[in-house]
């Protein structure tokens, strides 16, 4: 069955294309219900871990890994860098999020963010896909779609940035810009969202072939 993992830079839209590709493969979509189901076998709500809204200890240690794919930015120190996570607790979540992701590929998924790339490095018919593009064009895009300033976008894209890279080092001890974690890698400041699509499962289909 279908099994994509999208990683997007911030402003690549890609809630946008990812749900797309899930739509036109017929295969759910994985992204913030990863989180929520971790959050639940924690006994915590995805709010209480995503917005540091934590009132059981058990929950705080893993509020650096539960930041929404939307946006969301992992706990940061003092110096505003990305906080780090004790390690039996990133080993911890990072066993239950692959479980999740695992057990969703014999009847497909397109999986967004999640370190998904890196998680399923070595297994066999999983298409890896990187969205990315120029700061500015991400910014412009990230405007629009999210429909603040371009200020505001200017602002959030290196936190964001810096989140997921540190999400993905942190876990499985990967560069994000690593061009060998991906199969394909799309400029979707450039190429459209529905031009991102068609290629994407274009890809698949040939890569399956």
């Amino acid at each position: 069955m279908p099994a994509v993992t999208i990683s997007a830079g911030y402003g690549a839209a890609g809630s946008v294309i990812a749900r797309a590709v899930a739509e036109q493969l017929g295969v759910p979509l994985l992204d913030r219900a990863i989180s929520s189901q971790v959050a639940g076998q924690l006994r915590v709500t995805v709010e209480e871990a995503e917005r540091g809204e934590l009132h059981r200890s058990f929950a705080e240690r893993f509020f650096g890994v539960l930041a929404p794919v939307a946006g969301g930015v992992i706990g940061t120190d003092v110096e505003g860098a990305p906080a780090p996570l004790p390690v039996p607790d990133a080993d911890l979540f990072r066993t239950r999020a692959e479980a999740i992701i695992r057990a969703a590929l014999p009847d497909g998924a397109v999986i967004l963010g999640r370190a998904g790339a890196a998680a399923l490095r070595d297994e066999p018919g999983v298409l890896r896909v990187r969205l990315f593009g120029p700061p500015e064009g991400r910014v412009k895009q990230a405007a629009l779609v999210q429909q603040v300033s371009e200020e505001v976008a200017a602002q959030r894209l290196p936190e964001v940035d810096a989140a997921r890279a540190h999400y993905v080092r942190r876990l499985y001890g990967r560069d994000i810009d690593d061009p060998d974690l991906y199969h394909v890698q799309l400029d979707s400041t450039v190429i459209s969202a529905d031009g991102c699509t068609a290629a994407i499962v274009a890809a698949y289909r040939a890569y399956l072939s």
